[in-house]
């Protein structure tokens, strides 16, 4: 049986690709039995959708990134990794 943690992850990897039979029915057995994650299972599901509704829109001008803010956050995040923040 798995445990809350592993059911989180699993119910993630679900939405992207299709896992194992038994593995889904051991989700859906967890599910029945532990409401925290049956809730969030559920509002994966509905933020998966919301977003979707999204999908195809074309992207607000105002909100694109310059090259170099590009630059500057990937050089952030590269020093994050580096440090271990």
């Amino acid at each position: 049986m798995y445990k809350c943690k592993e059911i989180i992850e699993l119910t993630s990897q679900n939405m992207e690709t299709s896992l194992p039979w038994y593995t889904r029915l051991e989700m859906k057995a967890h599910y029945l039995m532990c409401t925290t994650c049956n809730r969030y299972a559920q509002q994966l599901q509905f933020m998966n959708k919301a977003l979707g509704a999204f999908e195809g829109h074309a992207p607000n001008k105002d909100c694109q990134l310059s090259d170099d803010a590009k630059q500057r956050i990937t050089k952030k995040m590269d020093q994050a990794k580096l440090t271990g923040d």
